[in-house]
């Protein structure tokens, strides 16, 4: 038969032949249902960005179908000759350049949220939430079925996307309207080619996916995770049990309730270790399970702040008492129409526990989505209440221009004091024909308004005007070392309502792909003198210098059958209230033992001239700071189900002390006659986790953890005797056994 003659009888099967679900997830893409899919042919290379059709040693194409039992993807891709297959073990949420592929689908076609499901050539995954168009959080963990399969001309990949994973707009007639986008890279060269022609590098991104007709199908899914945790304090000899559990009830695709109680919110994901002695607070990702899943609803970030920062629900306790304990929490959203809602409510345990409740309306149509959002947190140990309320629109006139706006206002009573705000403002991106675009940045916030309750917001008082403009260059020559530069031009003017400039820089910036598949990124900023308003918490503003700020990073991929990557930075500034330079070193080789078995090591020096630290009321001293960090990570993936990880960070730091200063009548800071003194710190944290996969959502986890902190004089010393002291370091030190079973009904 002819391949018309074949194609014809393929169409006329697929016309006659119903809609069946009979598709194994092997990767191998063998079974006859995908002749009824929809298919896509037209992958165009997006890294760079040319546009040019894939040629036919790299021929890409993917499959769509419709199922009962959820949204069925295939993608098959040819691997080159000669180019070394790229194919080792991950871990989930994996950043590695490696042989991959994606799938991203935004179910309402609307261009609010969208998700990216990844697979690995050897079958690992990350799964991502994308909002404000290009803005990925890998903080999400569904679960959903997949597989990846080697073969001679390369690879295959089959995706099973349940219809419970996330709640949807009601269908249209049976059918339903989603946008969808695929694209695979190969890891060697850092090439990717993808249909439709868009890349998350360009401030419009979900907006362009491809939009498809599907059969629509009802789904109702209620699952019960119950789960065990069993912890000894090896340092205090103590030992504790707590007992939990997650319940998610979806009862079709409109709505879906999530409800836990007694939660552990607990010890088996490690936050990086920081130094902070700023007035801003540390922003921290999150990974608990209840807080990541069909979160998209809740990402309600805007111009001026976040209303939503899932940390402060468990967070640090009102009375200083550690970290507070979570009696329930309750999340609930859907559509009905095309109005879409969101509910969350938490109630802490204790005296010093809070109450947190947030609803939120969101009315979408073609081209705009308007959001309106109320919040209220109690928090009777500080006798403090606070509510917020916040209107926020994202309008796309055009296929070029995309304005996010938002309107935001707080009210708070702390003990009869009465603080009323309001902040918000304007992001508008043009995206021009050809290689450049634009954004423009309008923010104003008062002095009164407060997010921080359950949101975050770096600080108040302020005006900002900002200005982007970005160029791609991807014509490049074949004999040149990189495939694409994007560059970025960027002015950013900021004061607070008293006239005090906050922040004057420009910056150019490089961000480009090696054919090699490494990259480079740099930034070259001048910074104007300026005032800070912050630091003295309160006690009035003081002048900063001018001067610039250089930094340039580089990942090395592995070459060919290589053994090792490198991932190397360094950065250069003026001392922003002395006449030195702070200056910082990084070198962290990664070694692949094995395509199971690979370990990184970093180490990181830095060393301030005159590191600025408030030492109280309007006082300050500077500190010649040398700082080493220590950065270690063991992945073992021992089979398809258990996986070892070896976690370690050191810091150690010795200041010395240089001048006691305070802020002068004139906002300089002139001598002072009080006495600050030198300091080492050190810090450690350590983990070694053991994970069992029983099955989606379902492990156990077995983990040993140390760390601690220390502060305290000590003379003569160096960062070598810090990093090493912190070794000493036993704040906590103990051992977890946690089960979590997910059981579906």
């Amino acid at each position: 038969m002819t391949r018309a003659g074949m194609a014809l009888a393929w169409t006329m099967l697929a016309a006659s032949a119903p809609l069946t679900a009979a598709i194994t997830v092997d990767g191998r893409t063998d079974e006859p249902e995908w002749r009824q899919a929809r298919h896509f042919t037209d992958f165009v290379s997006t890294q760079p960005f040319t546009g040019d059709a894939a040629p036919e040693n790299l021929r890409t194409e993917a499959w769509l179908l419709s199922t009962p039992e959820g949204l069925a993807v295939a993608l098959t891709a040819r691997h080159p000759q000669g180019v070394v297959r790229v194919d080792s073990r991950v871990q989930r949420d994996f950043m590695d350049q490696v042989d991959r592929t994606n799938f991203m689908i935004d179910f309402d076609a609307d261009g609010k949220s969208a998700y990216d499901f990844t697979i690995s050539a050897s079958n690992d995954i990350s799964d991502e939430v994308i909002t404000r168009e290009n803005q990925f959080s890998k903080d999400w963990d569904a679960d959903w079925q997949h597989a990846a399969h080697a073969t001679e001309e390369g690879y295959s990949w089959e995706w099973l996307i349940p219809w419970s994973i996330t709640s949807m707009k009601p269908p249209v007639d049976g059918k339903r309207t989603i946008a969808v986008y695929f694209d695979r890279v190969i890891g060697a060269t850092g090439q990717r080619f993808a249909t439709p022609k868009a890349t998350y590098t360009q401030p419009r991104f979900v907006s362009d996916f491809t939009k498809v007709e599907i059969d629509a199908h009802e789904q109702s899914l209620l699952a019960i995770t119950p789960y065990g945790v069993a912890l000894a304090d090896l340092k205090n000899a103590d030992q504790d049990f707590k007992t939990g559990a997650d319940l998610f009830w979806k009862p079709n695709s409109n709505h879906q309730f999530a409800l836990t109680l007694n939660p552990d919110f607990g010890q088996v994901e490690s936050d990086n270790l920081v130094v902070n002695f700023d007035a801003i607070e540390t922003l921290f990702t999150d990974k608990r399970p209840f807080f990541t899943d069909n979160q998209s609803a809740f990402e309600i970030s805007m111009p001026g702040g976040n209303l939503f920062y899932t940390r402060r629900v468990g967070g640090r306790s009102d009375d200083g008492a550690g970290a507070a304990d979570i009696n329930a929490a309750i999340k609930a959203n859907g559509h009905i129409g095309d109005v879409g809602y969101a509910f969350f409510g938490a109630t802490e345990d204790g005296d010093a526990g809070r109450d947190f409740a947030l609803a939120r309306l969101a009315h979408r149509t073609e081209g705009q989505t308007v959001d309106l959002t109320r919040i209220e947190v109690d928090r009777p140990f500080l006798d403090r209440n606070a509510s917020v309320t916040a209107v926020h629109g994202v309008f796309r006139p055009n296929d070029e221009w995309t304005l996010d706006t938002a309107l935001h206002h707080a009210h708070v009573d702390a003990a009869g004091s009465v603080q009323s705000g309001i902040g918000g403002g304007v992001i508008a991106d043009w995206d021009l024909p050809g290689p450049f675009r634009q954004q423009y940045f309008l923010t104003y916030v008062d002095r009164e308004q407060n997010l921080n309750d359950l949101g975050f917001q770096d600080r108040n008082n302020f005006r900002l005007v900002e200005w982007e403009t970005g160029y791609r260059q991807d014509a490049l020559p074949d004999d040149s070392l990189f495939a694409s530069h994007s560059w970025e031009l960027e002015l950013v003017e900021q004061q607070n309502l008293d006239g005090l400039k906050l922040r004057g820089t420009a910056t150019v910036q490089r961000y480009s792909e090696m054919r090699n598949g490494g990259n480079v990124f740099g930034f070259l900023r001048w910074r104007d003198d300026v005032f800070d308003d912050l630091s003295s918490r309160g006690n009035g503003a003081f002048r900063l210098k001018d001067g610039f700020h250089g930094y340039v990073e580089t990942l090395i991929a592995r070459q060919g059958d290589g053994k090792v990557s490198w991932y190397l930075n360094t950065e250069l500034q003026q001392s922003r209230v002395g006449d030195g330079l702070d200056w910082t070193v990084t070198v962290q080789p990664r070694i692949y033992f094995t395509d199971q078995l690979d370990w990184s090591l970093g180490l990181y020096a830095t060393r301030q001239d005159e590191w600025l630290i408030w030492q109280g009321g309007r006082e300050f001293g500077t500190f010649q700071s040398r700082r080493l960090d220590l950065v270690s990570n063991l992945n073992w993936f021992i089979d398809d189900r258990q996986e070892l990880r070896v976690k370690l960070q050191a810091i150690g730091i010795d200041a010395d002390a240089e001048r006691a200063l305070a802020i002068g009548a004139d906002r300089n800071l002139v001598a002072s006659a009080e006495t600050i003194e030198d300091f080492r710190l050190r810090r450690l944290g350590f983990q070694m986790r053991y994970r069992y996969k029983l099955g989606n959502l379902s492990d156990v986890f077995v983990v040993y953890s140390r760390g601690g902190s220390l502060m305290d004089e000590a003379p003569n010393s160096d960062p070598f005797d810090a990093l090493g002291a912190a070794f000493d370091l036993r704040d906590d030190d103990q051992f977890l056994v946690k089960l979590a079973y997910r059981f579906e009904m």
